[in-house]
């Protein structure tokens, strides 16, 4: 007999529905599928029905009933069930756990009064990706590796020591010089715009796959995730970081609805004295969710990194009568006034003695970091100058704050992307394969770790009544690609040379489909590197072509490997003007897809042809001559090659169909990176075909290896 146990939506409290007592279910068991290489698929059972006892009726909270949330006397109670949430469910056979997933509600039929509930179930594999849904970047918080763009954070990202802004270190970013098209040298000058802006900020991609899993609820088990070689890989966020032009908080304070006088004044007297200048008293204030602006005394404080765009709105008069005014606005931070604006007002004897009233918006945008106090203040030279206070234009000061902290950076430039995305594109590149284990725990590794030498007999177990031999169906040709970036100039002049798409690898075969299948990838584009004319330093180039300038865009991530040594440079780096960066900026690191050296000499890096690459394919090397060793292990030929020589044998492979008598604890027991062996021959399971009705076999497809 079978049990389905659920778990209440919106608690963790279990229950177990009612079944019909004979119910069937069929189970389809699988963790790849050699017919669909470009996808890896969960298990999953066909739909069945439940009947709607009272039991049931409570859990669904009578979906059947069309008025029940209008009739206040309808029969559910409590929250509404959720038709678009998942509902985690265990199913058990002979009181074996034989699917551990969630359940889906599909429909609940009402026919001649007999009313049943319609479901479904998915294995956890499949879970992950529905619990994940539309999720994207911004769904995420980075707050905790929020940290100051600075010349030293930068150098010290490469050894993982860059400093929070809440104190310690990360190792979860990286800076790497990135050519966006305005690096360029001479025989004694290596120029770059700015030094900061062309070290792209990279986050590390292992930080952003335990932050996806803890956001979904879930956890792994994998020696690949946990190894050196996947805690080296990063992914740029773009250039800087990129800013938001929308602000994330705006504060608004005014003077009030105006009294015509101020401290006993038809306005506020404005000193004269530079070093004792005049800050306005406000009265109303909005927005403030930080409690960012002190209005009494005109401070603000930073609650974080970022930029604030200053309005500042006055009347002002001058009551001089043979001298005009000047009204300044500054903007006083520790080592660093600046002077926000100023405008003139003309004697009151050029208005027939009556003061002269004039109307002014400052304006300006500031940088501060977190903590950094901002005093807003103004002074005058000339006449007597005074602010008015009247109905009609009351002093008023805005604020606009954009939040430049890495956390908000990160989601300016990559929040759109879905976090289910970025898995699948993993799951991609590594050729991973994923099994649900109990309590939301997936274990992940890569083919080649993932089956193993285990060998079970299952020969006493087939059913030589009746089986199918047939030959695996091989396509014309597959092709391994990145995400396509066909706005990146250097990705389209190499298709265009080459007549081949940077980092692809295409493999053919010999056989008269005409079947093409793609491994590609959605979110991650390939970085493409090139020695830097005039060098010897093989850099990454992003940029596209306007005209007959080169300018960046906003690109694609791209996967690198985190080199941790910068090296000198025999040329000044120097900006545009010509301005040396100093002695802090004497070498560059620049992170490729080929994984770095351990050691500091140019070019960088120094690889070896026994190292890793973030391509799946070779690339044409007239682009990095200095570089005399090319990694052999691509993503292809390290992750991918055994698992295409094994599924798509052109020779010796078949695909074997067969009946077998397995129970509830075979199921259970399992794994699919185990081998088979029936008589003297080893296979590997595609597909298993459970049904829980005992006296029913399981369908079984088997890979001969």
């Amino acid at each position: 007999m079978i049990r389905l146990v659920v778990q209440k939506q919106g608690s963790n409290e279990l229950q177990e529905l009612d079944t019909f007592g004979n119910e069937n279910i069929n189970l389809t068991l699988q963790v790849d599928d050699i017919r669909d290489i470009e996808s890896k698929n969960a298990s999953y059972s066909k739909d069945f029905n439940l009947p709607a006892t009272k039991n049931n009726n409570k859990f669904f909270e009578h979906y059947y009933n069309v008025d029940r949330y209008k009739n206040t006397t309808a029969l559910y109670s409590g929250t509404p069930f959720d038709v678009y949430k998942n509902v985690k469910a265990f199913l058990y056979s002979e009181d074996v756990l034989i699917l551990e997933g969630f359940l889906r509600l599909l429909n609940v039929a009402d026919k001649n009064t007999e009313i049943t509930y319609n479901v479904v179930l998915f294995n956890d594999v499949a879970n992950i990706i529905e619990t994940l849904a539309d999720a994207t970047i911004e769904d995420l918080d980075f707050s905790d590796i929020n940290h100051s763009l600075t010349a030293l954070n930068i150098i010290l990202s490469w050894n993982g020591l860059t400093q929070l802004s809440a104190g310690g270190t990360t190792d979860n970013v990286y800076y790497s010089l990135i050519n966006d098209g305005q690096i360029y040298a001479d025989d004694n000058n290596l120029y770059m715009p700015n030094y900061q802006s062309n070290y792209f900020l990279n986050i590390k991609l292992k930080y952003v796959i335990d932050k996806i899993f803890s956001y979904a609820g879930f956890s792994y088990s994998s020696q690949f995730f946990e190894s050196d070689t996947f805690n080296d890989i990063f992914f740029d966020i773009g250039k800087n970081g990129g800013v938001s032009e929308f602000p994330n908080n705006t504060i608004i304070a005014n003077t009030g609805s105006g009294t015509d006088s101020v401290g006993g004044e038809n306005g506020t007297i404005i000193s004269d004295d530079f070093f004792n200048p005049t800050a306005i008293d406000f009265v109303n204030e909005s927005g403030d969710t930080d409690n960012a602006f002190n209005h009494n005394t005109s401070v603000f404080t930073a609650p974080y990194d970022c930029y604030v765009n200053i309005k500042y709105r006055v009347k002002a008069v001058n009551t001089e009568l043979e001298t005009s005014g000047t009204l300044f606005l500054q903007a006083v931070i520790p080592f660093n006034t600046t002077q926000i604006g100023y405008f003139a007002i003309p004697p009151a004897e050029a208005n027939g003695n009556v003061p002269i009233q004039m109307t002014h918006t400052f304006t300006e945008t500031v940088f501060l970091t977190q903590g950094t106090t901002m005093t807003l203040n103004f002074y005058t030279s000339g006449g007597d100058v005074m602010i008015y206070n009247d109905n009609g234009y009351v002093p008023r000061v805005e604020l606009e704050l954009i939040d430049t902290s890495t956390n908000s950076l990160i989601k300016a430039n990559r929040g759109d992307i879905k976090l289910a995305d970025i898995l699948k594109d993993v799951v991609t590149a590594f050729n991973l394969t994923l099994e649900s284990k109990q309590n939301n725990l997936l274990s992940i590794d890569t083919y080649n770790s993932f089956f193993s030498n285990k060998v079970i007999d299952w020969t006493k177990k087939i059913d030589n009544a009746e089986f199918v031999v047939e030959p695996i169906e091989i396509p014309k040709r597959i092709e391994f690609l990145h995400a396509q970036e066909d706005d990146d100039y250097y990705h389209e002049q190499y298709k265009i040379a080459h007549n081949t798409i940077y980092g692809s690898q295409v493999l053919e075969f010999d056989v008269d489909s005409t079947d093409i299948k793609k491994i590609e990838l959605k979110v991650f584009a390939a970085p493409f590197i090139k020695e830097l004319e005039g060098t010897n330093i093989n850099l990454q180039h992003i940029a596209t072509e306007n005209g007959d300038q080169f300018e960046f865009y906003k690109n694609k991530p791209r996967l690198i490997f985190k080199n941790s040594f910068g090296f000198d440079v025999d040329l000044v780096i120097q900006d545009d003007n010509g301005t040396p960066f100093g002695a802090d900026y004497s070498h560059v690191n620049n992170g490729t897809q080929y994984e770095g050296s351990s050691d500091n000499e140019p070019p960088l890096p120094q690889v070896t042809s026994n190292g890793n690459s973030l391509l799946f394919g070779f690339t044409n090397p007239q682009y990095t001559p200095t570089l005399a060793n090319i990694p052999f292990n691509t993503l292809f030929n390290k992750y991918w090659s055994d698992y295409i020589d094994e599924k798509f044998n052109v020779t010796d492979g078949l695909i074997l169909k067969a009946e077998f008598r397995l129970k509830p604890t075979d199921i259970y027991n399992f794994r699919f990176g185990t081998k088979v062996k029936i008589q003297d021959q080893h296979y590997r399971v595609n597909k298993i075909e459970y049904n829980t009705d005992r006296n029913n076999l399981a369908k079984v497809e088997l890979l001969r290896i």
